[in-house]
Formats: structure tokens, sequence, C-alpha cells
């Protein structure tokens, strides 16, 4: 499959994978590297049309999603966004998502790219009476504008309407950027201040191309999939089939925040009794001592036992280029604990410990006005 940019890809130069069946860039002429220092450093503008867009609409769709959802929505305003768990009964994560109250009776929810078919068909075999899911996400964009100079794109393109008064995790809608209507979010996945931009497909391209247009003069880059993963790892975000997973129960990680035990939801009490019986798996930040990186699925080992696995594995351009990384461990490990990895099989052993998650500071909770 292909995003509805595909084409804007090619002219730039993207380097073109395979990324959950869609087609998508993987970096472009300058690098990886560079699109990642432009994130942290300038601004960088990142291709997320794959990814997949519900609405939830209905007098009972707060019930509903309080009890498909691992934190508690009950608690939201209007306008705000939070990020989430939706659980299977066994306790593991279906997916992360990240819903959207804009009333008591309207809702969005959005998910990752490879799980729009099976999150449908799971919100639809859980709805209640009087109460509407549709899936958007063939008819919606999301671009993703993040770094410190993205509020002054945004002021520039939206007016001072667009940036004030505008926390971290909030949403507004019916802004328009350029000529063009559009919900501006202010999340991501890097770490860094920037927003989610969500709006009618028609309009993705002549966005795409504005914004790249207004960003030059803060020097803006195109970002692909691989600035997209060093910069989430960096700022200790999670990815769902690595760090999170359907076959294991989502508790024992950095992400504890996600959960709100006072209200019931699906898969909840597999996870208590984990608590209380003994957590099985827990996933730990890591960093490498030499310049070689640790790979998803190579071994993890203490005092020469295999004790875990690697999720994930990055170099940190903003670290100095050293390899970092998720892990996921069968018993409980402490900060600065070395550890020694190995490919299955391989002889070559490298070393490395646990570190603490964020590996980079971020700045996404930061007032905007800081960076206008």
């Amino acid at each position: 499959m292909k995003t509805i940019l595909y084409d804007e890809h090619v002219k730039l130069g993207g380097k073109m994978v395979d990324f959950a069946g869609w087609e998508m860039p993987l970096w472009y002429g300058k690098g990886q590297s560079a699109e990642h220092h432009a994130t942290r450093d300038a601004v960088g503008l990142f291709d997320i049309c794959h990814m997949g867009e519900f609405d939830i609409i209905g007098s009972k769709s707060e019930d509903m999603m309080s009890g498909l959802l691992s934190n508690n929505i009950k608690g939201m305003s209007d306008g705000q966004a939070m990020y989430n768990f939706m659980l299977n009964p066994e306790g593991g994560v279906i997916d992360d998502c990240i819903i959207y109250k804009f009333t008591t009776e309207k809702w969005m929810l959005v998910v990752n790219a490879g799980n729009i078919d099976e999150d449908f068909e799971w919100l639809k075999s859980h709805t209640s009476t009087g109460v509407t899911v549709t899936n958007n996400s063939d008819n919606t964009f999301k671009l993703d504008l993040q770094g410190p100079n993205a509020p002054k794109i945004i002021k520039e393109l939206g007016g001072e309407e667009a940036v004030t008064k505008f926390g971290f995790f909030k949403f507004k809608d019916n802004i328009e950027l350029a000529g063009i209507p559009v919900m501006l979010s202010r999340t991501g996945y890097t770490g860094e201040i920037g927003f989610e931009i969500y709006g009618d497909n028609k309009y993705a391209i002549e966005l795409w191309n504005k914004l790249l247009e207004a960003g030059e003069k803060y020097n803006i880059e195109p970002c692909g999939l691989g600035a997209r993963d060093s910069l989430r790892t960096e700022a200790g975000l999670p990815l769902h089939g690595h760090e999170i997973h359907p076959t294991i129960p989502a508790i024992g990680t950095p992400w504890g925040f996600v959960f709100e035990w006072e209200h019931d939801f699906i898969g909840k009490d597999v996870l208590v009794k984990e608590k209380e019986s003994g957590i099985k798996y827990f996933i730990y930040p890591f960093i490498m001592d030499g310049r070689s990186k640790a790979m998803p699925g190579w071994n993890v080992l203490k005092d020469d036992q295999v004790i875990g696995t690697v999720m994930s594995g990055v170099i940190s351009p903003t670290l100095g280029n050293k390899p970092i990384g998720f892990l996921r461990s069968k018993v409980e490990l402490a900060e600065e604990t070395e550890l020694t990895f190995n490919q299955e099989g391989k002889k070559r052993i490298l070393e490395g410990k646990i570190a603490t998650s964020p590996f980079v500071k971020p700045t996404s909770r930061k007032k905007m006005k800081n960076f206008l």
C-alpha cells in the first residue's frame, strides 16, 4: 500500500521500504542522522498517513472506551488527548494508541498502521448499543511536525490562535493552516515539542509542500522511518511488536503511567494477579559500552546466564552515536547493571549496562512561548 504522499517521497529521493504493508520512506538524501538532528535542533516533517483513525460516537461511548483502555478517560476534559494501552483478556497489548476527547459523546482513537483492521474489529466486537464506530483511516492524513522550530511554522501558517493557550497533549479542531482545515494536536513520538496534524486526505499533498516551503528558513527536513525510530528510542517510547506485544502482559515496563488502576478495563485482572504473584518479564533501557549495537532478538546475559532478549536497538545520534535500546528480562535488574549481548550461534560478545529512560531529556512538555 501507498500513502497519498508516496510520489512526493520519491521526488524528494526517499529510500522506500515496506513497513507494516506500506511503502514508506526510510530516509532521504541527507540520511537518517541528518534528519534526526534536524528534529532535535530545528524541525522535522514526517508522513504518518499510514496510521489509523477511528471515530467513536454515541451516548455510551465514554463508558465503552473506558472499559477498553488502560488509563481513565473519564477524567479527561474536552480538547484533551491521552496515551493508552488497549489490552486483550490476557493482559497483552493489542495496541498502544492515543484517544482524543471532543465531548463525552464524541471521541477519536488513533492506532498503529499494522493493527488497523484488528483494532477496528476489536472495537466493533465491543461496541455498545447506541455507539457508532467508524474507520476513517483511508480518508484521513496525518503529518507530524516535530522540533523546536515547529511552533514558529504553525504560527506562521495558522496565526496566533493556532499556538495560543496550547498545552501538552491538548488539541484544537477547526484550525486552518495556510487555508487548509485541520485538527492540530500537541503530541508526537520524538520527545520534542511539536504537533500531529490531521485532515482530509484531499489536502495532504498541498499541506505537506506548504509545510516544507514555510519551514525552509527554519532548516526543516523531511524525515523517514529511520529517524522516527532513533528519536522515539531516545525519548524512551515503546514500539508495538517490540517492547509491547499481545503475548506479553503489559506490566514491568517503564510505561506504568499508562495505567489507572481504580477503573475496570479488559486485561486488568490478569495484570493485578501478576503484580501480586510476581512479574515474569521486565522491560529495561540499555546502553552499549562500545560502538557496536545489539540487535533485536539477540540474547542478553548476566554472569554468563541468558536472562533476556533485545527488543530494540539503535544508534543514538544525540548521544554521539552511542548504541542504545530496550531489552526484556526474566529477572529484575538495577540501573547500571553490567550485561553482555550476543547473537544466537555467534561467538562475538558485546558489553553494555542498564540505563535510564528517556535517554534524551524531552522538550515536549515545555511552554509554547519558549519556542516562538
